[in-house]
């Protein structure tokens, strides 16, 4: 198996990216990596849009609700974990990070949820796999 130092795992608390999760503490496990969860904050796209601190606040809540059960999974099974946060699109936001972090392999959940590729993949999967030159696993 290759050598793996660092894996990002991008995570919304859904059962998705905790399969997603699931995976990566086998990944990292084996390899002695460092997992990194990855939550990021959906951003008002129009620019008019004021982000309001009701906004912030709920934001911040789901992404505790997101980080937290995976930093205790990950814990629990002895597998070093730390998170990071960022805002906008999802899917270049992963692939952002994950190019300026220099790291080793993405892990992310697939979903469906519309479209032909979307139906197998998950749209933030999909657009992952395509922009990004780090390999990517995406897990059903």
């Amino acid at each position: 198996m290759a050598k793996f130092n660092k894996i990002l795992v991008p995570l919304d608390g859904s059962n998705n990216a905790n399969r997603g999760l699931d995976r990566a503490i086998e990944i990292a496990k084996e390899s002695n990596a460092e997992i990194t969860g990855f939550y990021v904050f959906h951003l008002p796209l129009l620019a008019g849009i004021k982000y309001t601190q009701k906004m912030k606040d709920e934001a911040q809540e789901k992404a505790v609700k997101a980080i937290g059960p995976a930093m205790k999974k990950a814990q629990k099974a002895g597998a070093s974990f730390k998170y990071k946060t960022g805002g906008g699109h999802t899917g270049s936001e992963i692939v952002k990070f994950a190019q300026k972090g220099k790291y080793d392999m993405i892990v992310i959940g697939a979903r469906g949820v519309g479209g032909a590729k979307e139906t197998f993949l998950g749209s933030t999967s999909n657009y992952v796999m395509h922009k990004t030159k780090i390999p990517v696993l995406v897990v059903k």
